[in-house]
């Protein structure tokens, strides 16, 4: 039972997590980051770029949260790009820019 209980826990925070991350993006705006994405720039790097530093210690700390329940960086972005259609096509279509966007979040969270 434990283990169920686990990986129902996992996937409530991993869709939490999106949630939160889709709330933000929806402030700036989708229509801005999906023409961001189909240019290759990394939506990840232009927002957190854009964040106070206070900002960026919360975001660090509420992602190092999820990922020590096992929640990887790239089950995050999937998450994401289902609870945002616009975002899917992209994630889908280019593996390349998906990747980038994984080391992107990797970059962001080792940063101190």
């Amino acid at each position: 039972m434990t283990g169920f209980m686990q990986r129902t826990a996992r996937k409530f925070m991993l869709i939490r997590a999106a949630k939160e991350i889709k709330k933000e993006i929806e402030k700036a705006g989708v229509d801005n980051l999906v023409a961001l994405a189909n240019a290759g720039q990394s939506i990840v790097s232009t927002y957190f770029n854009a964040c106070s530093p206070q900002e960026k210690a919360g975001y660090r700390r509420d992602l190092n949260a999820v990922l020590q329940m096992g929640i990887t960086p790239d089950m995050l972005l999937e998450e994401i790009a289902r609870q945002i259609p616009e975002i899917a096509p992209i994630m889908a279509s280019k593996q390349d820019y998906k990747r980038s966007e994984v080391q992107e979040l990797e970059r962001f969270l080792k940063e101190s």
